[in-house]
């Protein structure tokens, strides 16, 4: 098999299956174990143009049902690598945009938390300086928003400094 390339294998699937009929019939009783692991071997590494010729080579040394199950099994196999390579490019495709509806998502909660605290930052900081003023606590609570027990908190704050 090393030399796939370089050897003919219409010729030598040719020259297979006419020398060694009687192995091929051993093989058959097994089910074409090892014509099948040739064949998908050696499938695999001809050009396109090529693969009909092998066909009709082994439709002329195969029995016609055999050949068919053969060919079928071997379609059957080029689906299954389809179908993995498919979802595996899928699960790749799926990862890469999850990442980044997760990092779109991650910026834009991380905007939100910014500006709600930096909100309640400058709610703060107006209430010190209407502390200082001397507003009465009502107003404070009424102009920011923050209820009264963190404007308390506020005063102590104040008053320990």
């Amino acid at each position: 098999m090393k030399y796939i390339y370089s050897r003919d294998m219409i010729k030598l699937w040719e020259e297979f299956l006419e020398t060694f009929k009687s192995c091929i019939l051993l093989d058959k009783e097994k089910g074409y174990i090892y014509v099948r692991n040739f064949l998908w071997y050696s499938d695999s590494k001809l050009p396109e143009d090529k693969q009909p010729v092998l066909e009709n080579i082994i439709t002329k040394y195969l029995p016609r049902e055999d050949k068919e199950n053969i060919m079928r099994t071997i379609a059957q196999k080029y689906r299954d690598e389809g179908i993995q390579i498919g979802q595996e490019k899928g699960i790749q495709i799926g990862q890469e945009k999850g990442i980044q509806i997760g990092q779109e998502k991650g910026i834009q909660i991380g905007q939100e938390k910014g500006i709600q605290i930096g909100q309640e930052k400058g709610k703060i900081e107006i209430a010190k300086a209407m502390l200082l003023k001397g507003y009465p606590m009502e107003d404070i609570v009424l102009l920011t928003g923050l209820s009264s027990s963190h404007i308390q908190d506020l005063v102590m704050e104040k008053a320990s400094n």
